[in-house]
């Protein structure tokens, strides 16, 4: 992604089994993200008899299995896009805990690679171009993904998990950036708290160009173009509007020229956002979320960014996946990746 916050965020550019049974619930360590019914402890609840080893938590009518964690109790329905802290209202530093669905994608060889976002317990969303160079490699590379960080320098509370299958959309184009997009299942199940929950997919035929201009970016990418830090210690965040097509291709005819320019731009599969001096994601933020308030004041997740030119220069957009246009690949795919499929339509599985 083009990664910088500059603080602005401008954001360019091993094969294993996942576990045969997956959880098909969800732990969570606070209930009011849980979608359960609630009931009254006073109410019997006639009927309800725990299986063997588990016990029924009557406060919260939930059965909490003995693979939950101690202090998570079982959910089957997760409220998405909320924190329990509310994202500061300027662009720079996050705040702790309030964009607990950022991931941060890594490999025991490589290093850092980039961002992410986190779906469900098993899913985390990315670019392409971010796991595409470890998949290809001629020895297995150990992926993970780490949920609950804020500063890379303390792993306190620090969920990391080991990917277990890479999804890469079919028709990705690694010279143009087009469909740049892939799927992560993480090998064993998110626990869901305080600092990891799962950010809401937008709806499906949500338009968000160019009427939502309270969008955030976030990542660990460079804080310059022309500065290699990254990542960078702390989690950092960028308000940018979302702009027209036509003004993003204006902008990029005058830098790129008008051929380059209809062969990297591919909208509606794309969308364009930021423009301000100092205000943007850099390069290394690749794969990292696009995230706008919905009516709900729940947040959705918008874009993954892509790529741009430079960071932070006024008049000078980047380029981020439009996510409502792949909704329904982003659906099948975890489909396929919740059966274990070796094949899935119009998607490629490059780990497993």
């Amino acid at each position: 992604m083009k990664s910088t916050l500059i603080l602005a965020v401008t954001l360019l550019i091993g094969r294993y089994r996942c576990q045969s049974v997956s959880r098909t619930f969800s732990c969570v360590s606070d209930v009011s993200i849980c979608n359960d019914r609630i009931i009254d402890p006073r109410v019997s609840i006639p009927g309800i008899t725990p299986n063997a080893g588990e016990t029924t938590n009557l406060v919260n009518n939930v059965v909490s299995p003995t693979d939950c964690p101690t202090g998570y109790t079982r959910c089957t329905s997760v409220v998405c896009g909320t924190s329990q802290v509310q994202p500061s209202r300027a662009s720079g530093f996050s705040t702790p805990n309030s964009l607990p669905w950022q991931a941060y994608i890594s490999s025991d060889t490589y290093g850092y690679a980039g961002g992410g976002v986190l779906l469900d317990q098993y899913h985390v969303l990315t670019a392409a171009h971010k796991v595409s160079n470890l998949t290809d490699k001629p020895a297995p590379v150990n992926i993970r993904v780490s949920l609950g960080l804020y500063s890379t320098t303390s792993t306190q509370n620090v969920q990391t998990i080991r990917v277990g299958q890479v999804w890469q959309h079919g028709a990705y184009n690694s010279r143009f950036l087009t469909n740049d997009v892939a799927l992560l299942r993480l090998s064993t199940p998110v626990n869901f708290n305080a600092n990891v929950r799962p950010i809401c997919l937008p709806q499906a035929g949500a338009n968000y160009v160019p009427t939502s201009s309270n969008c955030l970016v976030s990542g660990w990418g460079q804080t310059s173009f022309t500065l290699d830090d990254a990542p960078t210690q702390t989690l950092k965040q960028a308000y940018v509007p979302i702009v027209t097509n036509d003004e993003c291709t204006r902008s990029y005819t005058q830098l790129l020229g008008a051929t380059n320019t209809a062969s990297y731009l591919q909208f509606p599969g794309e969308l364009c956002a930021g423009g301000q001096a100092s205000i943007d994601a850099c390069t290394q933020d690749g794969g990292s979320p696009l995230i706008c308030p919905g009516t709900t004041n729940a947040f959705a997740l918008v874009g993954l960014v892509l790529w741009g030119k430079d960071c932070g220069v006024a008049g000078r957009y980047g380029v981020y996946l439009n996510v409502p246009q792949y909704l329904s690949w982003i659906q099948s795919t975890m489909q396929c990746s919740s059966q274990n499929l070796q094949i899935c339509t119009n998607a490629t599985k490059t780990l497993q």
